[in-house]
C-alpha cells in the first residue's frame, strides 16, 4: 500500500498506539504502508520543508555527538510524526494540529487544564512536557506539550500543542 493516509480520528492509547499505527511496529512494516518519501538528512533545515508539506517527508536526525541516529516520518506538517531509533521499530508517535482523536476526551488545541479532571498535571522540567497521575501512579505512555512550556503555576492558561504516545524501552 502506498500514501497510507493515517486515521485522524482514531484515539490516542497511551504506551500503545494512535493514528492507525502500533509502538513496536518494525521501520520496514511502516515503510512499506507509507511508500516512497522524500527523505531530508541532519544537514537540512525541514521546518520550511514540513510546514509546506502535504503527505509524508522522511527525516534524520543525529543524536547527541555520535554516530546514531533518529529516523522519523512526518504527516501534514507533524499532525502525525512516527520516531524510529536503534531498534528499527516504532517507539514514538507524536500528533499535533488537524488531528482529531483524543485521550479521555482531550485533543490537540484544548486546554491543557481540562486533564484536571481526573489527573494530578505535573510539569516535566526535563522535557518541557507534561504528565498525568492519578493517586500515586503516574500515567506511563502518553505526555503533552503546550504552548507556554512552563509549569501551570507560571502560566495557568496553557493549550495542547502535541500529544506523545511512547515506549521509551521500544527504542
Amino acid at each position: 500500500m502506498k500514501n497510507f493516509f493515517p486515521d485522524l480520528y482514531s484515539d490516542l492509547v497511551p504506551g500503545t498506539s494512535a493514528a492507525g499505527f502500533h509502538l513496536g511496529e518494525s521501520l520496514s512494516s511502516v515503510s512499506e504502508k507509507i511508500g516512497l518519501v522524500e527523505w531530508y538528512g541532519p544537514e537540512v533545515m525541514v521546518r520550511d520543508i514540513l510546514a509546506k508539506n502535504n503527505s509524508w517527508v522522511g527525516v534524520q536526525r543525529k543524536i547527541g555527538f555520535g554516530e546514531e541516529r533518529t529516523l522519523s516520518y512526518r504527516f501534514l506538517n507533524e499532525t502525525v510524526s512516527l520516531y524510529f531509533e536503534g531498534s528499527g521499530r516504532l517507539f514514538r508517535i507524536t500528533v499535533g494540529e488537524r488531528y482529531r482523536g483524543r485521550f479521555n476526551g482531550v485533543a490537540v488545541g484544548d486546554d491543557l487544564r481540562s486533564l484536571g479532571r481526573e489527573f494530578d498535571i505535573l510539569f516535566n522540567d526535563a522535557e518541557d512536557d507534561f504528565i498525568l497521575q492519578r493517586g500515586e501512579d503516574v500515567l506511563m505512555g502518553i505526555s503533552f506539550f503546550t504552548d507556554h512550556m512552563a509549569p501551570l503555576d507560571v502560566e495557568p492558561k496553557q493549550f495542547i500543542k502535541f500529544i506523545s504516545i511512547h515506549d521509551w524501552s521500544v527504542r
